[in-house]
């Protein structure tokens, strides 16, 4: 009977320290916060990407809108509809938009890293592009680039001519 109640006694003991070293769950939703902390002194600048930033209404994730005709973004084959996944080493889902917009900005020639995430392509594609001074009165480009995932076919309903 000793042996049976000492067996049951140390077999519990583990599960009492357990108990008492293991914190309560937390059950409010939070979300993490930046890796890097995105200041406005270091985000100070006219330097631009050259990109028209809106954000996703299911996901809330950023997707740039539209291009600037000439602006680094365009120039590094950016597309519109690309989901911006990271911007340096901070999630955009960690960010708020003022944090997205101002990580975007700075001073011209210095560098910003972009994960993006194109529909036609589930992998992630880095890209570092360099900010630059956009030249003023610069419009969105009127016809950008397109997957071509879920377009029509152009041309083919013409009958070809020799």
């Amino acid at each position: 009977m000793k042996t049976l109640c000492a067996a049951c006694f140390i077999g519990f003991l583990p599960v009492l320290a357990l108990a008492q070293t293991v914190p309560p769950l937390d059950t409010a939703p939070t979300t993490p916060p930046p890796f890097e902390p995105v200041l406005a002194s270091a985000h100070q600048g006219p330097g631009r990407i050259g990109a028209r930033i809106e954000y996703d209404k299911v996901t809330g994730l950023p997707y740039i809108a539209a291009l600037i005709r000439g602006g680094p973004a365009e120039d590094f084959g950016f597309r519109v509809g690309d989901f911006i996944i990271k911007i340096d080493k901070n999630f955009t889902n960690t960010l708020t938009p003022e944090q997205v917009s101002l990580a975007l900005h700075g001073e011209p020639g210095t560098g910003v890293q972009l994960t993006i995430q194109r529909d036609d392509d589930p992998r992630y594609i880095v890209r570092s592009l360099s900010r630059r001074v956009l030249a003023p009165g610069s419009q969105d480009v009127v016809n950008p680039p397109m997957s071509g995932v879920g377009m029509p076919p152009t041309g083919l309903n013409k009958p070809y001519n020799n």
